[in-house]
């Protein structure tokens, strides 16, 4: 995929996908305004690049080479260390600091609506969106869900107390915690979300289950990730950290 953006910011590569723009636009179609739309838009942008910064400059404080890729599955950083080398520790950190800047970025933009407002108009949408989608979504990321960042501080942690059992652990804990967000998802009639979550819980129920052979004839198919495959963070970023630079996002 072509990228429709590339720059640097604080020495670290940033692309941007097309796609990360038509979601984005699409998620805001509800808006109704385009002025509103557009707004949207860019606050899906700068939350996105701020939760990944987040993941980034952890990440290369340790020493990795970082590059953040924004596309139509959320955000993505990628670093250069393997994760053996860089330590369940220092990985639980970097996974940590995503939504632990954007709680934060959130939190600062309360404290200007609380003390400088009230706001109203285009203000009023742009400012209490960037609170919920950064403090909401950034809580949310915390879940015990793969490959959500709290996925990764849950295997970062059983790596540290419990490295023979910690797998197997993980895994009946997301297949609970992604059953539980595709019944929360059906109850608050949320489709976007019941389709996300109802493909996390196919990725659970189907992890570890052998490939078919391959046949006469091509056949189209729609495989969930699996641990071999890429794991990406949804809207919000969830992001998912790779030991390589060059895998795209998820």
């Amino acid at each position: 995929m072509v990228p429709m953006l590339s720059f640097q910011l604080f020495g670290i590569p940033v692309t941007v996908h097309p796609s990360f723009l038509l979601i984005a636009g699409l998620l805001g179609l509800s808006s109704g305004r385009l002025v509103l739309l557009l707004a949207w838009v860019g606050i899906v942008f700068i939350s996105i690049l701020i939760h990944e910064l987040g993941h980034a400059l952890t990440a290369r404080a340790h020493g990795a080479e970082v590059e953040i890729q924004l596309n139509a599955i959320g955000g993505l950083t990628s670093w250069s260390i393997d994760d053996g080398e860089l330590g369940p520790g220092r990985r639980a950190q970097v996974a940590a600091a995503g939504s632990g800047v954007g709680v934060l970025f959130g939190g600062m933009v309360w404290l200007v609506d609380r003390y400088t407002g009230p706001y109203d108009g285009v203000s009023g949408y742009v400012l209490s969106r960037l609170i919920l989608v950064n403090v909401l979504w950034g809580l949310l990321n915390w879940a015990p869900v793969r490959p959500l960042d709290g996925g990764h501080l849950l295997t970062s942690l059983l790596e540290k107390v419990a490295p023979k059992n910690g797998e197997r652990i993980a895994n009946v804990v997301f297949l609970l915690s992604a059953a539980g967000a595709l019944a929360a998802a059906l109850w608050y009639q949320r489709i976007f979300l019941v389709v996300l979550a109802g493909w996390l819980l196919m990725g659970e129920l189907t992890r570890g289950r052998p490939r078919r052979p391959p046949t006469a004839l091509p056949q189209m198919s729609f495989d969930p990730p699996t641990d071999e495959e890429h794991e990406a963070e949804p809207v919000d970023e969830v992001a998912t950290e790779t030991e390589t630079r060059s895998e795209p996002d998820q």
